[in-house]
């Protein structure tokens, strides 16, 4: 991702000059502008992208994957390593990383300074909108290939959700009412809200999956594609709450499609046969054939990381 969208910087003036003006930069780059990658400086780490625009600007650009932002003791190396270069030039800081759909989230996840150097953030999503509308103004078609290929080339890998992937991820869900207020309880949000919702990371997925089952009542209940997500605060919108309900840090809530249920009952263990390794409240990852096929869930389980195993083998 980062190699792609330096050599598409390097190789479109309009697409790197659309850049500039997003970064308020109205005097554009000069023809003296190049393009730097991984560069690395002992104890400062590497960089992934570098603009270099000598005695005009310098930016380094800190690409991240999903919701990932930099720590600040990486900002602060990179602030460092930008006030001991030109003192001539402007120097910025820019952040890449997945946003929400209203572009919100990023920006109010990263700093607007860090030891006096500026710092934006600009989505992967807002990137792929700047190659879209400088294809129109390319005068090259080699500049107009280039970025098709670069706004496709985005369009698989920004998406985060593996939409090929066999794997369904299976959690556990309970009557306990979540909304006092509401009287919604978890299994309502999936039975008559068609949503979910969990933490993003701290030991829960930092991508989305492709297809997520849940279990409750000791047995597997249904599983479902996720047509949608986005990344929420607060609770209050979602389910036509009447006042504020924060979510306690930044959560994925996700749209679920029809409900997919076992042709057969699966229970959650097959005491039986040995399969008690689920416990009461845990997830796991399972082939979706394995979850259709297998009398239990956690005999799916078992299967599947034997399967795992003898591909890697």
């Amino acid at each position: 991702m980062t190699y792609s969208l330096g050599w598409a910087l390097s190789r479109c003036d309009v697409f790197c000059q659309k850049l500039a003006a997003k970064l308020g930069l109205h005097e554009g780059f000069s023809d003296a502008m190049h393009i730097r990658l991984q560069e690395h400086e002992s104890q400062k780490g590497f960089t992934d992208i570098e603009i270099v625009d000598p005695g005009r600007f310098h930016i380094v650009i800190e690409a991240k994957r999903g919701f990932n932002i930099p720590s600040s003791d990486q900002l602060e190396k990179y602030a460092d390593r930008l006030l001991a270069k030109d003192n001539r030039a402007k120097r910025m800081l820019l952040v890449l990383a997945e946003s929400d759909r209203e572009e919100q989230w990023l920006s109010r996840h990263v700093p607007s300074y860090v030891n006096q150097v500026e710092v934006q953030a600009i989505s992967w999503k807002q990137f792929q909108d700047m190659a879209q509308e400088s294809v129109a103004k390319a005068t090259r078609h080699s500049e107009k290939r280039l970025l098709r290929q670069f706004i496709g080339y985005l369009e698989k890998v920004t998406t985060m959700q593996n939409q090929t992937s066999s794997y369904v991820y299976v959690v556990s869900a309970s009557h306990d009412v979540f909304f006092k207020d509401a009287g919604i309880s978890f299994v309502d949000v999936i039975e008559k809200h068609n949503k979910y919702f969990h933490p993003v990371g701290n030991r829960w997925p930092i991508e989305p999956p492709n297809y997520i089952a849940f279990r409750y009542d000791g047995k597997l209940q249904s599983i479902h594609h996720i047509e949608s997500y986005e990344v929420i605060e607060d609770f209050q919108k979602h389910f036509n709450l009447p006042s504020a309900h924060p979510a306690g840090g930044e959560h994925y809530l996700y749209e679920l499609g029809p409900a997919i249920r076992p042709a057969k009952e699966v229970r959650t263990l097959d005491k039986t046969r040995g399969y008690t390794q689920i416990q009461k409240s845990a997830r796991c990852w399972c082939f979706i054939d394995l979850l259709f096929t297998c009398d239990s869930i956690s005999e799916a389980s078992v299967k599947t990381k034997l399967r795992e195993n003898s591909e890697t083998a």
